[in-house]
């Protein structure tokens, strides 16, 4: 473990640190700690784990996945810089989901039971605990994926869309996008047979609205891809932002 400078990272417009003045930051350093290089296909948590810890990530990409009593997988999430994970496993005490680096990865540690002690502290820090919670929460009740009215084309089209709002939320200006996972996590996540999303990929090139390049794909028409997006996939992308910096 690395000790980790918040005041100096990249996402601390829109990780925990939001809001928190010089001297309350330096707290939160206190309790934060980097991990070393987390490479693909390791994994930071698993399903099942004793819940002490809060994650969040500082570079990379990385998924959350669960099995089922048949033994049959479902991802949940794939979580990008500045997002927190772990924190729904504050109520049962336990790891409700296996987080598995997609690529190099680098992720901040905090003990729970100390983040608490300092919440309660740092009001400012509290509330922005609160928000990210809340964030979360909104997102899942207009989940575009858990809206079974979708045809797979909007599926397809509001998870690009989805995806690349979030870089844009990270100070990304292009409309390229890294795709770090594979299609079978795409089609698992979204609920749909590998070879759909293979097929709809090439459609969506032939029709000139995306280029592929391996992992790279580049938006070429916004306007059309947003034309195909669901209305529920546009309200996640399109939440308040004053829900993570409220406060």
């Amino acid at each position: 473990m690395y000790n980790h400078s918040c005041s100096n990272c990249s996402m601390s417009e829109i990780c925990l640190p939001l809001g928190l003045n010089n001297t309350d930051i330096v707290k939160l350093e206190s309790i934060v700690k980097s991990t070393a290089v987390i490479h693909a296909g390791e994994k930071i948590v698993l399903q099942g784990d004793v819940f002490n810890k809060v994650y969040a990530v500082k570079s990379g990409m990385c998924k959350s996945y669960r099995f089922d009593q048949s033994g049959t997988e479902y991802i949940q999430a794939f979580h990008l810089p500045g997002e927190l994970f772990g924190l729904d496993a504050i109520y049962a005490k336990r790891h409700g989901f296996t987080v598995e680096a997609l690529e190099t990865l680098v992720v901040c540690e905090m003990d729970y039971g100390e983040l608490q002690d300092l919440c309660s502290k740092v009001p400012t820090l509290q509330r922005q605990l609160f928000n990210l919670l809340s964030r979360d929460i909104y997102n899942s009740h207009v989940n575009p994926i858990e809206h079974f009215d979708q045809t797979a084309e909007q599926k397809l089209a509001g998870f690009l869309h989805n995806l690349l709002s979030r870089f844009q939320a990270r100070g990304q200006s292009s409309l390229d996008l890294h795709l770090a996972m594979s299609r079978r996590d795409i089609a698992n996540h979204l609920g749909l047979a590998p070879e759909t999303i293979s097929r709809l990929l090439k459609r969506f090139q032939e029709q000139g609205v995306i280029s592929i390049d391996n992992r790279l794909v580049a938006i070429k028409q916004q306007d059309s891809l947003n034309k195909m997006v669901h209305c529920h996939a546009l309200e996640s992308s399109t939440a308040p932002k004053s829900l993570s910096k409220a406060g």
